[in-house]
């Protein structure tokens, strides 16, 4: 990893923003559409660009951890998800750095 993330902070419009243009490639990745999609936290990491990991709420108390890769052209990709197999990953579970899984 070239660099390590950054402090876990409150997401800020401009990280919703992101969320919003991965909102489909996020919905085929659930396999269903949230009932909301509101990022609450992030941390981010420069690459060849800028790495966002954001803790997004899905409605219900249920929450996913997005890689969301923002190149500097500003072009934007979702590279992962992290979800728990059933009920999502907690509210207060830590954003980590976690590899792309997603192409």
């Amino acid at each position: 990893m070239p660099g390590g993330t950054g402090d876990e902070k409150e997401a800020t419009p401009e990280v919703q923003a992101l969320v919003e243009q991965v909102k489909d490639d996020l919905v085929a990745a659930l396999g269903q559409s949230p009932a909301t999609l509101q990022a609450t936290h992030f941390k981010t990491q420069v690459v060849a660009g800028m790495n966002y990991f954001v803790r997004v709420h899905l409605g219900d108390d249920k929450h996913v951890h997005l890689r969301i890769y923002k190149h500097f052209s500003g072009s934007v990709e979702l590279h992962g998800v992290r979800h728990g197999e059933v009920g999502g990953v907690g509210a207060q579970e830590e954003l980590q750095y976690f590899e792309q899984n997603r192409k």
